[in-house]
């Protein structure tokens, strides 16, 4: 049941996310997002200690689990600077030192709900056929809360077609987490021309 109440509830937020930012709230959403999502992992790493490690907070692999996410940063960074440069972007932007200290805190939450709560439960409660369903629809659910912005959708799900399966092998949440924030970062400077720190703070 706790399964099924999980993925629900990722589902809930992910919808949630989309009528804040339509009124531009955006800001307070992840602020409540945040707070919320948080006590719910302490109220059961409370519980159960092993849950902490078994949803991906875990050091022990860390090697193992950084090698294929940083070859996917250092590729899609320097294809985003490119573009930044071809596209006359300034590269180096007032608020980017923020955004790369905090944007990986929203973005490991984000991976966490994604997939140890989503991708995981799926497969947990299709153990013949969550492995087929875990990817399309992490894909689809990190697709669609960046909608309407189709390129942010096309690059979120491009981001999941190689963050899931190295999240099935690996259970580890870092470097998800970090490389997301960062490329998110990178993402709206270079590619849209957007700050996000505004879009959340204002200036």
């Amino acid at each position: 049941m706790i399964h099924w109440v999980e993925f629900v509830a990722v589902v809930a937020t992910g919808i949630l996310h989309l009528v804040f930012k339509s009124i531009g709230a955006k800001g307070l959403f992840i602020a409540l997002a945040s707070v919320s999502w948080i006590g719910y992992i302490a109220f059961q790493v409370r519980r159960d200690r092993t849950m902490w490690e078994s949803w991906g907070f875990r050091t022990d692999n860390l090697r193992q689990a950084f090698f294929w996410p940083s070859v996917v940063f250092v590729l899609s960074g320097m294809a985003m600077a490119w573009y930044g440069v071809m596209t006359g972007r300034v590269l180096w932007q007032s608020h980017m030192l923020f955004l790369l200290l905090l944007y990986p805190l929203w973005g490991i939450l984000q991976q966490f709900l994604v997939q140890a709560l989503g991708v995981n439960n799926l497969i947990t409660l299709f153990p013949r056929h969550g492995l087929l369903l875990a990817m399309p629809v992490g894909v689809v659910l990190f697709a669609v809360v960046h909608f309407p912005s189709w390129r942010l959708m096309l690059a979120t799900g491009l981001l999941a077609c190689f963050f899931i399966p190295l999240y099935i092998r690996d259970r580890n949440l870092w470097p998800l987490g970090l490389y997301h924030g960062w490329l998110g970062t990178f993402f709206y400077l270079w590619v849209l021309g957007r700050d996000p720190w505004v879009s959340v703070f204002g200036k």
